[in-house]
């Protein structure tokens, strides 16, 4: 018996883990999480290729082939069997000016739904967007995007 008494014992003792602690952080916490996210609202612009020229419409009719290049400093509005109109960039209303001229093509084009928006390689893409915007509010709502050499 001398040698139990040697001999140290480990004592047991029963407990629960406290976990409330930590429920109460994450109680806390999710919240704040929560509230200071940021959502982002995504949206899709929708796009297509240019038209290929083997493509050929059923009405044997040439296409309009709607284009706007985007230059450091104007804009060119081109089309087949149209007057090629050139819009200064640093007008104050150049933005109104390419609107008003598509929104004319629309009018004297009415079957055109299609424009081609060329842009330049160091082209900003807000430019890109901006144009891309004034085609679809004048009435253009198939864009293709180009990018020129």
């Amino acid at each position: 018996m001398r040698t139990n008494t040697r001999r140290g014992y480990r004592q047991i003792i029963e407990s629960d883990l406290e976990i409330m602690p930590l429920m109460n952080l994450f109680v806390a916490m999710i919240p704040m999480l929560l509230i200071s996210a940021v959502f982002l609202n995504v949206t899709v612009i929708d796009m297509k290729a240019p038209p290929d020229a083997s493509n050929a419409k059923g009405d044997n009719r040439p296409s309009l082939a709607l284009a706007v290049t985007i230059k450091d400093n104007y804009f060119v509005i081109e089309g087949r069997g149209m007057a090629k109109r050139v819009i200064q960039r640093s007008a104050e209303d150049a933005e109104d000016q390419l609107a008003g001229a598509l929104r004319h093509v629309v009018a004297e084009y009415p079957d055109n739904q299609e424009i081609m928006i060329i842009s330049q390689p160091h082209t900003s893409y807000g430019d890109i967007i901006a144009v891309m915007d004034i085609s679809r509010d004048s009435g253009l709502p198939s864009v293709a995007l180009l990018g020129a050499d």
